[in-house]
């Protein structure tokens, strides 16, 4: 009888034990999809707040979403033009996962930012090995490049990028505020450098106006 009632009490615990579980987690998954809402609305303070109690349960969370909790934390910083917390954050976030594709890439253009170009490159370059047609990786490497003057392998990103997806290309150079002209210029040379027999590639006049961005934008 004894036997008995003590299989009851500790199966009694175990299920109260699962349930808690079970209630935690349903919780913790409620949190993150309405922290992510609240980055589509741009509240990134309120999404930070919601991050960091999702945290404190750590052993609740899994370390492949405990790296997204921190890498999330990490944007939302950087949308705020936070660059040392953002920086921080994706940092914790790789030294969980250290292959965490979108969060190398995102550090990259944290230290864009800052104008830590050579840094910036060796996260892209991991980043590049992992997906190689990724279009934003491309890109920053162009920007990484133009803004350590490199000509050649600036000229042979943008080639890239271009070809990859023209019109998000488009879209990032117009983002530096050059004019239509100056678009339409540049385009030409991309639609066509393809056909050239030469090896020069890009003339002069066309990386004069790209070398003439103050700074490229991430």
């Amino acid at each position: 009888m004894k036997d008995i009632k003590s299989f009851k009490f500790i199966f009694l615990l175990v299920y109260l034990l699962l349930s808690s579980r079970i209630l935690l987690a349903d919780d913790l998954d409620k949190k993150y999809k309405k922290a992510g809402i609240l980055i589509d609305e741009n509240h990134y303070k309120g999404a930070i707040l919601l991050y960091r109690e999702i945290l404190k349960d750590d052993f609740e969370v899994d370390y492949h979403k405990k790296s997204r909790v921190l890498s999330n934390i990490g944007y939302c910083f950087y949308k705020q033009n936070d660059f040392k917390n953002a920086y921080d954050f994706y940092k914790k976030a790789l030294e969980i996962d250290s292959n965490y594709f979108l969060c190398i890439n995102n550090i990259s253009a944290v230290l864009i930012k800052q104008k830590k170009h050579k840094e910036a490159l060796s996260y892209l370059n991991r980043a590049h090995e992992l997906d190689n047609k990724y279009i934003k990786v491309i890109f920053n490497i162009f920007v990484v490049y133009a803004n350590l003057k490199n000509k050649d392998l600036a000229r042979y990103y943008l080639e890239k990028a271009y070809e990859i997806d023209k019109d998000y290309t488009i879209k990032r150079l117009k983002k530096n505020g050059i004019t239509d002209k100056q678009i339409i210029k540049i385009q030409k040379y991309l639609d066509n450098h393809w056909k050239r027999s030469d090896i020069l590639g890009m003339d002069q006049e066309s990386f004069l106006i790209l070398k003439s961005f103050k700074l490229f934008k991430i």
